[in-house]
């Protein structure tokens, strides 16, 4: 259903339409759906897999930006009452209905967005398909070109694993890039840290990702608190002797960790604020 249709689709909302019922039905069963489930579905587009969606699970709610294609969904899904469309853009949307799982083929340009908010929000999975080289991205291992501070920011909260690639050729209008299929789930135990503090000190040291821990963290420091105290702070700590970007997630932890009671439970801003 919705595969073929006159709807032009639109550039600026990034729209591409899935082609393929294979792959719609891939996506769909990467989140093992069942009757007891309630499925966001961001951006569903003409519905191909909100099609497949309704007939699996219990309730499937579709966020769509588009007036045109909020119309057309509606119409096409009147008769089913487990169906419940949704207009309005999914990151602003507030509150979005109570669901347990996601599954969406969003427009590339949401993809960091999308990923972030995925990793603060209490689901079971998701199932999604990202550009194949922001898929990548978040595959990151460290000390590859690939990994960064989204890659730290979503997988510390988020398990991600490859279910598949899909070739460009299977959207309308095909796209510059090939996509990849990504399963997510929430990692099963969160350390608890200071969080906009662990935020700020990964966003401060990957600026400089190809920096030595040492120079990268006594600039951040410095810069937030001003160099003496920057410096004092340093050789309170003690840090891997590797680049920013080789850093392990648990290895940022131990950093938040170590940093976090020197600066008496507050952020480094709101220390340098009271300067």
């Amino acid at each position: 259903m919705g595969l073929h249709n006159p709807h032009r689709p639109s550039k600026r909302l990034g729209q591409n339409f899935l082609l393929d019922p294979r792959i719609a039905f891939d996506i769909v069963s990467s989140i093992h759906p069942s009757q007891s489930d309630t499925v966001l579905e961001p951006g569903p587009g003409h519905g191909t897999l909100t099609w497949l969606l309704q007939k699996k699970v219990g309730t499937v709610i579709a966020v769509e930006k588009d007036p045109v294609l909020v119309r057309e969904l509606r119409e096409t899904f009147k008769d089913h009452s487990n169906v419940v469309i949704v207009e309005g853009d999914i990151l602003k949307t507030s509150p979005l209905p109570d669901f347990n799982k996601l599954v969406s083929t969003p427009p590339y340009y949401l993809s960091s967005k999308l990923a972030l908010f995925l990793s603060k929000t209490k689901l079971d999975v998701a199932g999604v398909v990202f550009q194949k080289e922001f898929g990548e991205r978040l595959l990151a291992e460290p000390g590859t070109q690939e990994y960064g501070r989204l890659t730290v920011s979503v997988r510390r909260r988020l398990n991600i694993e490859k279910i598949r690639e899909i070739s460009r050729t299977r959207f309308r209008p095909m796209p510059k890039v090939d996509s990849i299929l990504l399963r997510m789930t929430p990692q099963q135990s969160l350390r608890q840290l200071d969080e906009p503090l662990f935020e700020e000190i990964v966003r401060g040291v990957f600026t400089q990702r190809r920096r030595l821990v040492r120079g990268a963290l006594l600039h951040f420091l410095s810069k937030k608190l001003g160099r003496e105290n920057g410096r004092k702070l340093m050789s309170e700590i003690a840090f891997p002797d590797s680049r920013v970007y080789q850093l392990s997630i648990a290895q940022l932890e131990d950093l938040s960790e170590q940093i976090a009671p020197r600066l008496g439970g507050r952020t480094a801003s709101e220390v340098q604020n009271d300067q």
